[in-house]
């Protein structure tokens, strides 16, 4: 009959805490993320973070590369269609 394995404490202690951190530090970070950065953003922010002139954003929303919403006079982007944008538009090495 095969023998149980039952590990010190310090194993199981050691394994717990091996395993808390992998998980912490692979699931926290997007979670972080998702809950503070901003769903929708501005004219100035988009422009800031795609590093592009308001004319080109104006250019990138009209030819429809990138979605938007109107209300009323304001304009917002949704973050994940910029990133979507990105991913799209992205150039693998050539390796």
């Amino acid at each position: 009959m095969p023998q149980a394995y039952y590990p010190s404490k310090e194993e199981f202690e050691s394994t717990v805490e091996k395993k808390f951190q992998q998980v912490v530090s692979e699931k926290l970070p997007p979670l972080v993320r998702a809950a503070t950065e901003k769903k929708y953003l501005t004219i100035s922010e988009t422009c800031d973070l795609l590093d592009v002139s308001r004319r080109h954003l104006q250019y990138l929303r009209d030819s429809g590369q990138i979605g938007f919403v109107k209300h009323g006079k304001k304009i917002y982007f949704r973050r994940e269609d910029l990133e979507r944008f990105f991913d799209n538009n992205y150039i693998p090495a050539e390796k």
